[in-house]
């Protein structure tokens, strides 16, 4: 590949522009997915501790712990490609 067709570095290494938009669309749809999981499971904690305890305060709390752990361990898991762009001029 000759240094004019490389126009992004994806896990350092060159990429042409066709390959850079695919793997950075895939980046942003990962990163949007595990945004939509931790919505999911907040969601879905809520469901259950409220058919279980009924409402209480416990409730909201615990939906929102669940919610930072997700957040947290999904990363692990789930990893968007780095992507970047080089601007010839």
């Amino acid at each position: 590949m000759c240094e004019a067709c490389a126009t992004y570095n994806i896990k350092e290494q060159p990429a042409c522009d066709a390959c850079g938009h695919a793997e950075e669309a895939k980046s942003r749809s990962l990163g949007l997915g595990a945004v939509a999981l931790v919505g999911v499971g907040y969601l879905a904690t809520l469901a259950a501790g409220v058919h279980l305890f009924q409402t209480r305060q416990l409730v909201g709390f615990l939906a929102a712990m669940v919610a930072i752990a997700l957040s947290r361990i999904l990363p692990i898991f789930i990893k968007p490609t780095a992507v970047e762009h080089h601007v010839r001029g």
